[in-house]
């Protein structure tokens, strides 16, 4: 049932800074409603900090007001896993900061509004040319900070090329429009042909997303399932890559 409000009391509530930039550059490109939730939800927690800390992982994804907003009825996993997609959305978009301490074995992921100041900030702690703040050391031992992208970036950088802003673009249009799942396997397919640009891996995804994955089971397979299977083999189909138009290049 819809909580409706009686009236803020806007003189004596509490309120959230967020700045002006949000409202006017970011928020007219957001279409995906939990990558909302999770930006408005880290201004939030942010503030609550007061001293300009950053904020851990584990934090967000339990927070109480933002799982109970990205919840499904009869799915108790779904809040995470949305709220792992607003993060990286949110991270893909420049809203937020991600960024990996470790220490020893352990790792943890944090997040920074993205600013100017708390990019060189991460920087210079992943150089170690200042000391990470109290809140990210866990012993004596020194922690190690490494700045993150979103996995889809990760994967993107690791095995395409560049992130130039351009393609970081598409990746944000991509993961509003497609599961996460379906880009991952998407770029690993591409590899797979060594057909390594971003045209090649979107044909994949238009295609996926017209025609479907195969699967009668309602999983989706991988290109390396149904390669296996002679029933869904044709040569001239897997020649140069199955996605690639017979007059087409990458």
């Amino acid at each position: 049932m819809t909580k409706r409000t009686g009236g803020m009391i806007v003189a004596t509530s509490p309120a959230v800074a967020i700045p002006r930039a949000f409202f006017s550059d970011l928020l007219p490109q957001i279409t995906e409603i939990a990558e909302l939730h999770v930006s408005l939800a880290l201004f939030r927690l942010l503030d609550d900090g007061r001293d300009d800390s950053p904020i851990n992982e584990q934090r967000i994804v339990q927070d109480p007001l933002l799982r109970e907003a990205l919840k499904v009825v009869g799915s108790p996993n779904e809040p995470a896993r949305r709220i792992a997609t607003g993060l990286d959305l949110a991270v893909g978009r420049g809203t937020i900061c991600r960024f990996a301490v470790g220490t020893g074995t352990k790792k943890q992921t944090w997040y920074y509004l993205n600013t100017p100041a708390n990019q060189s900030l991460i920087a210079a702690m992943s150089r170690g040319a200042i000391a990470p703040p109290a809140v990210l050391w866990d012993g004596s031992e020194t922690p190690t900070v490494t700045p993150e992208r979103p996995n889809v970036f990760r994967l993107y950088e690791q095995n395409i090329g560049l992130l130039t802003p351009l393609i970081a673009d598409h990746l944000v249009s991509a993961l509003e429009t497609y599961p996460q799942l379906w880009i991952e396997d998407a770029i690993n397919e591409a590899v797979s042909y060594n057909r390594r640009s971003w045209r090649y891996i979107q044909r994949i995804l238009e295609q996926w997303s017209t025609q479907g994955r195969g699967d009668s089971d309602g999983e989706y397979m991988n290109e390396t399932h149904r390669r296996s299977d002679p029933r869904h083999l044709d040569p001239d189909q897997y020649r140069q890559g199955r996605h690639l138009k017979r007059t087409g290049g990458a």
